[in-house]
């Protein structure tokens, strides 16, 4: 495999990442795939460090439970040193009294968004750098 094979695959694994962690209520191992200096642009805020983005997760209300489906992921270069990246994603999302009994009914999906990002080097490891969606269907 190339080592921009291996660069795109691991941008789309940060992505990945993110979103697992964002459903598993690991508000710090989701900053932990941003840059120190982000900007994700999220339900009309822009969060712009690590600080910014567990004080915001931390308003989600502690029973909703979401499964955010990322597919299609595209990650390209820009240079050696930053990649963009493109992805959809179906999103489910219920909120509850108390925890959920899993399995939950099948259901549709809530939304269907479309994401853009920007992700960079920093040593070994690729973050985020910026991140930004579109709702297409709700």
């Amino acid at each position: 495999m190339s080592s921009t094979t291996l660069d795109q695959l691991a941008c789309a694994q940060v992505l990945g990442r993110l979103f697992q962690r964002l459903d598993s209520f690991d508000y710090p191992g989701v900053a932990e795939q941003f840059s120190q200096s982000c900007e994700w642009h999220r339900q009309g805020k822009v969060l712009k460090s690590h600080a910014d983005i567990i004080a915001a997760l931390h308003l989600r209300p502690r029973h909703l439970f979401v499964q955010h489906i990322l597919h299609d992921v595209v990650c390209d270069p820009i240079d050696d040193m930053r990649m963009s990246g493109f992805a959809y994603m179906s999103v489910f999302r219920k909120e509850f009294d108390s925890p959920p009994k899993i399995p939950l009914p099948a259901e549709r999906p809530d939304m269907l968004i479309s994401w853009k990002a920007e992700f960079e080097r920093q040593g070994d490891r690729w973050r985020i750098k910026h991140l930004s969606n579109t709702a297409l269907y709700r």
